[in-house]
């Protein structure tokens, strides 16, 4: 057990690489009326297809389940989970060849 705060610090380190990597990723939006940053969606996708909840719905609902504890977390402020439609939306508009 003496080996885990190593385990803690690295996971602390990629999670900050990874919003970083999500961050410089150019966002196709159209800049009216976006609400929610292309990276915490991103992260919050990624997240929940982590935690075997990959559908559109599911990442609706892991979104409204931890939006405070990851606004907190990451110092964010997500007024308002993002619906399974503006995952649909985003998830459609990246590039994934680029």
């Amino acid at each position: 057990m003496d080996g885990w705060p190593i385990f803690a610090g690295m996971a602390g380190f990629f999670s900050k690489l990874l919003i970083s990597f999500f961050k410089a990723l150019p966002d196709c939006r159209m800049r009216r009326g976006i609400r929610f940053p292309q990276w915490w969606m991103l992260l919050v996708a990624i997240l929940a297809i982590l935690s075997g909840q990959g559908s559109l719905l599911e990442m609706e609902r892991f979104a409204k389940r931890h939006r405070k504890t990851l606004n907190q977390l990451l110092g964010s402020y997500i007024a308002k989970s993002p619906s399974d439609s503006t995952f649909c939306w985003l998830l459609s508009q990246l590039d994934m060849e680029g």
